[in-house]
């Protein structure tokens, strides 16, 4: 999640730990020119290095924030998520939670849109692109 831009980018993982967790998160942004704030999960430590400064926050001791150091927003999102995808969809399956992550990473990245620029901004994206979605069974 970018604090400066309020992009989102989810990804599910069968598990986490520090190195499936590295590898998503290189793949999204440049370490080396990257804060990283976070709780004080021990997997963090492993990559904080990696990062062009790593600040974190201990909520075992009731500390949610320090200066601009947070994981509020963070927090926040994966609460809405949860909610959603309990609340809304009731059950989701391992193998289309991709999609859902997309579209909800969508949905909070564009939250500040109008709902004509939102639109906007999803036809633009399906434009000339086919539907291969198959109904499972089918041909």
């Amino acid at each position: 999640m970018s604090r400066e831009t309020g992009e989102v980018r989810s990804h599910a993982l069968p598990n986490v730990n520090a190195d499936n967790l590295r590898n998503v998160l290189t793949s999204q942004v440049d370490p080396a020119q990257t804060p990283l704030h976070t709780d004080s999960w021990y997997g963090y430590r492993r990559i904080a290095s990696e990062f062009a400064n790593h600040s974190s926050v201990d909520h075992s001791v009731g500390e949610y924030v320090r200066g601009d150091v947070s994981t509020k927003q963070a927090e926040s999102y994966f609460a809405q998520l949860k909610r959603s995808l309990d609340g809304t969809h009731h059950r989701v399956s391992v193998e289309h939670l991709p999609r859902y992550l997309s579209e909800f990473d969508f949905r909070r990245t564009h939250r500040t849109d109008s709902d004509t620029e939102r639109m906007g901004r999803l036809v633009g994206r399906v434009g000339g692109r086919r539907l291969t979605y198959r109904q499972p069974g089918r041909a």
